[in-house]
């Protein structure tokens, strides 16, 4: 069975003209799942899932922020998915999702990982967690905030200790790390992006 997923670090959701922007690009993905970060939203978000989709076929998981940072946001039809939270963590979010018109079912971990390495460890245990408490096809995705060589990481010439851990990590989970295609990096900043990394990926199990 072929899924299409999407991941997106909105920045925030708070926006009326940036959910009408989304809402857009929403409806011309036609995706299976949708997963956002950093919605930088709190409490009741009915209002804001009825203005990003619009019909009362969809239904969502999320992740609060934790004041204007943070956040996360699953998304899917549920006339296609049943979908259920699995596991909730700081800094990730796992739905168990089956497939209603076939015989297939998958789970999807969304990730917002911290800058901080040492709280960057907590994901990785969080993730780990998870591992256990499932069997099937699986992907982690999002944004990890890590990168896991030199070269996707603008003027970085060694490896540093966090690449080393998050390596290390991908390994023991068995994940397979999908390479990226149209271009080098996801996260720019600065002017003429002097700034530059691949700080969000895709991993899926061999399943």
């Amino acid at each position: 069975m072929r899924i299409k997923v999407i991941s997106w670090n909105v920045r925030g959701l708070n926006d009326k003209k940036k959910r009408e922007i989304i809402k857009s690009q929403v409806q011309n993905w036609r995706a299976d799942i949708i997963c956002m970060q950093e919605t930088k939203v709190e409490g009741d978000i009915e209002e804001i899932i009825r203005q990003i989709c619009g019909g009362r076929w969809v239904r969502y998981a999320s992740l609060e922020a934790s004041g204007t940072r943070g956040g996360i946001l699953m998304l899917w039809d549920c006339r296609v998915w049943k979908g259920e939270v699995l596991q909730t963590g700081a800094y990730t979010l796992t739905c168990k999702f089956d497939a209603l018109l076939q015989n297939f079912q998958c789970h999807i971990t969304r990730v917002y990982a911290p800058n901080c390495r040492i709280e960057r460890k907590k994901v990785w245990s969080e993730i780990g967690v998870v591992r256990g408490l499932m069997e099937g096809p699986w992907a982690v995705c999002g944004d990890f905030n890590v990168t896991r060589y030199p070269s996707e990481k603008r003027e970085c010439s060694r490896r540093s200790r966090a690449m080393v851990e998050f390596s290390d990590f991908i390994e023991d989970m068995e994940m397979i790390d999908l390479r990226l295609e149209g271009g080098n990096y996801t996260w720019f900043k600065g002017d003429n992006y002097t700034a530059a990394s691949r700080i969000d990926r895709f991993l899926i199990s061999e399943e």
